[in-house]
């Protein structure tokens, strides 16, 4: 408060108090009245002036209130020793607004089923050729484009059959009229669904949704009547309470049971995703669980699959660290979340699939995927095998307490450090690694369920990136992959139809050979009576020619006697000729010579 006015009250205090002073002493009764009306006004000025500074005290005090809790809200500031420290429990509201614009690109990613949507729609579905229509009540001013995508949904209730009846591409446009044309070509299940009378009422979506249990699956729901847990409470995870989820067994031989169109395999197969939904990150083994909307936040930690990033939880140990927690990986039964188990079959076995064909597995064969219900059934049946959950990533993590000091390389930046007794979560294999090398211990398991993308699912995704790399991850849709199949069918039909070709001109070819056959067969009887008249004549033959080379020996010796006794005749008569009359070129040969 400004001093002039104090001076100028004190100045008027002292004059009144003269003025009373000597007011005796000749003054009229009107200075002594005045003297007395500034006494007295000046007193009242001290007692207004002491009120307004003990006012002013309280608003300095409630502005600094007020500027103390706006520092603490807008700053995340408190009070400490006469300054302002930065509030370990609170964050500063700039970093909130940021915080608050990443989730809430974070919830325009995931959310996408918040496009139009009309609830009184008719629809005729595309057949024999001809396109379908979907006539929408009550628009006037479409903003649909040939070319657009929208999604049908039947109105009938599930237990009567109601169902998905497809994506279809809008051709042309006539006011509140489209004409639509197949995605994807339907097949025989797709054609009795949309056989069924529903008269032609039908939803119609722009979007597909995506999983949006991120965006409320911590939303606190009242206790059920009965004390029971309601769903989403997101209750402790041990077993799940409320009624428990049907089993979904099904026969091998396919002769009974839900099948495809099943209304309720189908009820079924909803209840056991509410079942997962409810137990949405919720301890299901080891430490007791906490409510998850009260639960507090992990701060950021490591990933040692990838030494990049994970969530980590820092705090006290659990209660029940000390006792072994059960792995729901190596549970006899399903484990909640998983669909599918490889098979490896220790002895032969025969299996019946649900279609009715059999396959005939040998002593080592390998069953890569088979429904995780099946599995029981394989042992009733006398299966002898080794069965293993193929269990989906992200879908079970698990608190780990260190026992020793551990070190986590990253590929970029230091290495994080974790002291003994400090919990960290991470994903339950690597938890389990972790465990095994007597570095940490685990203290409870989480289920988390993963998120489910109907788009992604119905038309698949691109080939994702991860700091500007691409990941060896590319999701083909359920209508790419339903081309993919119908181009393998296709190149099946065509080679079943090469093999029959083939086997009917081998069939052909079969019977000339047959009928070729028949011939050789009666050739060979021909061939065998030649083949014995000929072994006759060659025996009669080598008779005959036996005896005309006993015959010609016989002759050549007396053939030799011959000629021996010509050769002796010609020579004595030579020589009798010689001596009678002699060559004149010759000497006579003396009759002794010969002798």
């Amino acid at each position: 408060m400004p001093l002039i006015p104090l001076i100028i009250l004190g100045i008027l205090f002292l004059v009144g108090a003269i003025a009373l002073g000597i007011g005796h002493k000749g003054w009229s009764w009107g200075t002594v009245a005045a003297a007395w009306l500034v006494l007295l006004t000046s007193v009242g000025a001290f007692f207004l002036v002491g009120m307004l500074g003990q006012r002013e005290r309280e608003w300095r005090k409630i502005v600094a209130s007020y500027q103390a809790a706006i520092a603490r809200e807008r700053d995340a500031l408190v009070p400490a020793a006469g300054n302002l420290r930065p509030d370990p429990a609170s964050k500063p509201l700039a970093t909130l607004e940021i915080e608050r614009d990443r989730w809430a690109r974070v919830r325009d990613r995931i959310n996408t089923w918040r496009g139009r949507h009309w609830d009184d729609a008719e629809f005729s579905p595309p057949a024999e050729g001809r396109p379908g229509t979907i006539t929408i009540s009550g628009l006037e001013n479409s903003t649909i484009n040939p070319g657009a995508e929208l999604y049908v949904f039947d109105t009938t209730a599930i237990e009567q059959g109601g169902r998905f009846l497809g994506a279809y591409r809008v051709d042309a446009v006539d006011k509140n009229v489209f004409k639509v044309s197949n995605i994807s070509v339907p097949d025989a299940a797709d054609l009795k669904a949309l056989a069924q009378p529903r008269d032609g009422k039908v939803v119609v979506y722009e979007d597909l949704p995506i999983d949006r249990s991120i965006a409320f699956h911590r939303t606190p729901v009242p206790a059920a009547a009965g004390g029971g847990a309601a769903v989403g409470d997101g209750g402790d995870g041990g077993e799940a309470a409320g009624t428990a989820t049907p089993s979904t067994t099904e026969p091998l031989d396919g002769s009974a049971g839900p099948r495809k169109s099943d209304p309720e395999a189908m009820l079924r197969h909803l209840e056991r995703k509410l079942e997962e939904f409810r137990l949405h990150d919720t301890v299901i083994g080891g430490a007791e669980g906490t409510d998850p909307a009260t639960a507090p936040e992990p701060e950021a930690g490591v990933v040692p699959a990838d030494a990049e990033s994970t969530a980590a939880a820092e705090g006290g140990v659990a209660p029940g660290a000390s006792r072994a927690v059960a792995d729901p990986t190596l549970s006899e039964t399903p484990p909640l979340g998983v669909r599918w188990a490889r098979v490896v079959f220790n002895k032969p076995f025969d299996y019946t699939w649900p279609d009715g064909t059999t396959s005939n597995f040998k002593d080592g064969e390998v069953l890569p995927s088979i429904p995780a219900e099946q599995v029981a059934l394989l042992r009733q049946s006398g299966a002898d095998f080794i069965s293993t959950w193929s269990i989906p990533p992200g879908l079970y993590w698990a608190n780990v307490e260190f026992k020793q000091a551990h070190s986590f390389p990253r590929a970029q930046g230091e290495p994080i450090e974790f002291e003994p007794g400090r919990t960290v979560q991470f994903d339950l294999e690597t938890a389990k690694g972790l465990e095994k090398d007597g570095i940490a211990s685990i203290t409870s398991v989480i289920f988390r369920r993963p998120l489910a993308d109907g788009n992604v699912a119905l038309r698949g995704a691109g080939q994702f990136q991860s700091d500007g790399k691409a990941l060896p991850i590319e999701v083909n849709g359920l209508v790419v992959m339903r081309r993919i199949l119908e181009e393998d069918k296709r190149s099946i039909d065509s080679s079943i139809g090469q093999l029959k070709g083939a086997k009917a001109s081998t069939d052909q070819e079969i019977a000339l050979r047959k009928t070729e056959q028949s011939q050789l067969e009666d050739d060979i009887g021909h061939w065998q009576g030649d083949v014995d008249a000929a072994e006759r004549t060659a025996e009669s033959f080598a008779s005959r020619l036996s005896s005309i080379r006993r015959q010609l020996s016989a002759s050549e010796a007396a053939i030799g006697a011959l000629g021996r006794e010509f050769n002796a005749t010609v020579e004595t008569l030579t020589r009798a000729i010689d001596q009678s009359a002699p060559a004149p070129s010759r000497p006579p040969v003396p009759a002794d010579i010969a002798r």
